[in-house]
């Protein structure tokens, strides 16, 4: 088995400790940053189109005065407004941009720094930005470390894991005016599934809020693609999941039980598994099975996403959460898509194998928390709309019960000791 992208970070960096310590004979703290700004490669590494992902990336957007002021005075609407966007050598121009995301927020806190979408070819049919069709950018206003959906979706793509949108850090300059570092999240669509599944033939359904699968209303889901509009594919799985027939013939059930794995450790709470049932897809593949894809990943890691934000806390109950029943704020019931896989002891045993397995890539996060710092230094340095200041953001990097780095350290020995007292 190919080691993982983890493993050759840890490689790297006792070098560089080994190193450390020769020269001055003392041990490294632990909010210890290189003095590098190297840029760190795509959580799924590759170079997917053209290598877009694979380094920070530099984007520019330029339009007309009277569509900024729109989306500045009327966020709220999320209308799309014309632009051009130039990133990677490659300039698209009348692309499509509106905001997204917690507006009232943003506006409360007198920001304007929204998140944005940019769909390529909302003008121009076909168009592309170096083969994709659509990309998110995330401000981060829920996370003090920025880290968090970066680290998520890391973990998503190592190995063989759950087909997942690419991300990466951005630098987002609008009208020759900085606006700071930005997450860059590949959108699930066309581009996407050709990536991942090959054809974008098949059926994908987003999942709003309240898609538990508790009942036989599909109304929360809305086609993205593909020409199910009955949503039958959806009926058949609710039928499966209630009757208890062979789950297999319509569901990709290895892809449920590593994204109930992940999910589960890092506590992502705009989830299936959280409270609101809500934040993923469904594809349905070329054999006709459904898989399930990640979104929305940034309320994770210990957020406790019922403070403001300005009030940020970890939310230590979540340290503790166990693994076994991976339900935030829900019962087993309510999310019978997991829940009912659970009660199989073969799928059982299986997801747990993918709890250890990942858990043990969770217990290495620190060691590339501290490169992804040595990079982000000089970038949220420069950052003339961040949202936390420096003491916070440089806190959520040192051992602690109400720090990034403290929680990872915190879940992973919990779920260790989980995992130890089932002979696991």
């Amino acid at each position: 088995m190919k080691k993982s992208l983890i493993n050759k970070t840890v490689s790297l960096l006792l070098v560089s400790v080994v190193a450390l310590l020769c020269a001055c004979g003392t041990e490294p703290e632990v909010t210890n940053t290189a003095e590098t700004t190297k840029e760190l490669p795509s959580p799924s590494g590759g170079s997917a189109y053209n290598g877009l992902f694979d380094s920070i990336i530099d984007i520019n957007i330029t339009m007309g005065d009277a569509e900024l002021a729109t989306i500045n005075d009327h966020a709220d609407a999320e209308l799309y407004c014309e632009c051009d966007v130039t990133a990677a050598d490659q300039t698209v121009k009348s692309a499509g941009i509106k905001p997204r995301g917690n507006i009232s927020y943003i506006n409360e806190a007198g920001m304007k720094v929204y998140s944005f979408k940019l769909k390529f070819n909302k003008y121009t049919k076909g168009q592309k930005l170096n083969g994709l069709d659509e990309l998110y950018l995330n401000n981060m206003s829920y996370d003090p470390s920025c880290c968090r959906e970066y680290l998520a979706y890391y973990l998503f793509s190592l190995e063989n894991g759950v087909k997942a949108p690419l991300a990466q850090f951005a630098r987002l300059t609008v009208n020759g005016e900085y606006y700071g570092l930005y997450l860059a999240v590949e959108s699930a669509d066309d581009s996407f599934l050709k990536r991942c599944f090959g054809d974008n033939d098949g059926n994908l359904f987003k999942a709003g809020k309240g898609s538990a699968f508790i009942s036989d209303d599909v109304s929360t889901f809305s086609l993205e693609n593909g020409s199910d509009k009955a949503m039958k594919k959806l009926s058949a799985l609710y039928e499966a999941l209630m009757t208890g027939e062979d789950i297999k013939t319509v569901l990709d059930v290895e892809s449920v039980l590593r994204y109930a794995a992940i999910t589960s450790l890092i506590c992502a709470q705009d989830s299936y598994l959280g409270a609101k049932a809500e934040g993923y897809f469904l594809y349905e593949k070329s054999d006709g099975a459904l898989s399930i894809v990640p979104w929305d990943l940034k309320v994770s890691f210990g957020i406790d996403k019922t403070q403001r934000k300005t009030d940020y806390v970890i939310d230590e109950a979540l340290v503790s959460a166990p693994v076994t029943e991976p339900f935030s704020d829900a019962s087993a019931d309510d999310r019978p898509l997991v829940y009912r896989l659970l009660e199989n002891s073969e799928y059982k045993k299986q997801y747990l194998g993918y709890v250890k397995y990942y858990n043990e890539q969770l217990s290495g996060l620190p060691d590339l928390l501290a490169e992804l710092k040595g990079t982000l230094d000089t970038e949220i340095s420069k950052d003339p709309n961040r949202f936390y200041d420096d003491d916070i953001y440089q806190s959520e990097f040192a051992d602690g019960s109400n720090t990034l780095y403290g929680f990872i350290k915190a879940r992973s020995e919990n779920v260790s000791a989980q995992l130890l007292s089932m002979g696991e």
